[in-house]
């Protein structure tokens, strides 16, 4: 589907660390509207993983509250949790990959 176009090879272990922005053309759209160049940085990146994590605990604890009390808006709550740690982590993977050098 998203055929890499860059045929050299990587000049030394430093570039291969940090792909192209060719190689970050090749990403799929969505993927790179969701990464911003500071999730690249390890300890905001690790931060924010933490931090949607708890964010993802709280409405968790939110839905259950709400479906123990017979609310069905616990229902949605606890769709949008469970469909946010998927994505949490894989744009944590996905910046691990690195940010493309200039």
């Amino acid at each position: 589907m998203y055929a890499q176009t860059d045929t050299t090879a990587p000049s030394s272990p430093s570039s291969a660390a940090r792909p192209t922005r060719a190689t970050l053309r090749t990403r799929p759209r969505i993927q790179r509207s969701l990464i911003r160049s500071w999730d690249y940085i390890q300890p905001v990146r690790v931060s924010f993983l933490v931090f949607r994590l708890l964010v993802v605990l709280w409405l968790a604890f939110v839905g259950i509250a709400l479906l123990s009390i017979s609310d069905w808006w616990g229902l949605p709550i606890l769709a949008v949790a469970f469909a946010m740690v998927p994505i949490s982590l894989w744009v944590f993977t996905t910046a691990a990959k690195g940010w493309p050098v200039r």
